[in-house]
């Protein structure tokens, strides 16, 4: 039996347009055996920070494959089209802007990189407004097929790579603050904090904790998930990913109190 080959992509293209289609078929038109596994075309518009968020934390979950990504406000100039090898031997296609960075840290680091250039495995035309059709899918689908990697662009150093920057939760004399760093579908709000950090604090799962944002502030459960609490209360919770989440149960807590990412947040024991 043949082995299964697999392409994993995200983008922030939605499913509104023709984009993502139109991506799968120039890759199957290629690659007709690969799989292509869709991980999310929602990411916010041009919110790089949290395309490579989604993409490292999803990582585990998925099969051996090339990685696609595409959240590209920059199309057409000057950050570069990317293709990465990695030490763990898993490729990376995308613009470099940082959307890759956490993604290739989580496989070992970048080992190899190239500019890619508009050769025979791009499409003859390539536009410079839709990239992801033209030359990000048709290389991931060349990849699978087992092109040498050199023959796709120019050497690329690999400390010259673009990386995302994480912000650092800060600690103060009477708490933590962290900021937001994505608000799901359902309103969670996820932090870029660990249990460690609420730990370093004095909280406790099990107790409650002084939550603030802006002028708002609320005394709210630390707990281990929605069912610990009334439906419309509120929680605070280690989400599946590893991550500090402020949310509503049934409720949708970035939409009520206007949580969005970048936005900072202050915690401490209650």
């Amino acid at each position: 039996m043949a082995e299964r080959k697999f392409i994993t992509f995200l983008s922030d293209f939605g499913y509104i347009d023709d984009f993502v289609g139109t991506c799968h078929g120039v890759i199957k038109k290629i690659a007709p055996e690969v799989e292509i596994i869709d991980i999310t075309h929602e990411i916010q518009r041009h919110h790089i920070l949290q395309g490579a968020v989604v993409l490292a934390n999803t990582l585990p979950y998925m099969p051996e494959s090339v990685i696609l990504a595409v959240v590209d406000p920059g199309v057409g100039g000057q950050r570069k089209p990317v293709a990465i090898r990695t030490a763990r031997g898993r490729f990376l296609v995308g613009p470099d802007n940082g959307l890759l960075s956490l993604a290739a840290n989580r496989l070992g680091g970048a080992e190899e990189a190239v500019e890619l250039a508009c050769t025979a495995f791009a499409l003859p035309h390539v536009c410079k407004t839709f990239e992801g059709r033209d030359l990000f899918s048709p290389v991931a689908a060349h990849i699978t097929r087992g092109v040498s990697f050199e023959q796709l662009g120019s050497p690329l150093p690999v400390d010259q790579l673009e990386q995302a920057q994480l912000p650092e939760p800060v600690r103060s004399k009477d708490g933590i603050t962290a900021r937001v760093i994505y608000v799901d579908r359902f309103g969670n709000v996820q932090l870029n904090l660990t249990p460690d950090d609420l730990a370093s604090i004095g909280a406790k799962q099990g107790g409650f904790l002084s939550v603030l944002h802006g002028d708002e502030g609320w005394k709210v459960p630390y707990v281990e998930t929605f069912g610990d609490v009334a439906p419309e209360e509120i929680l605070v919770y280690e989400d599946s990913y590893g991550k500090i989440a402020f949310s509503v149960n049934q409720g949708d807590a970035g939409r009520i109190f206007q949580i969005g990412e970048g936005n900072e947040m202050h915690f401490r024991t209650a």
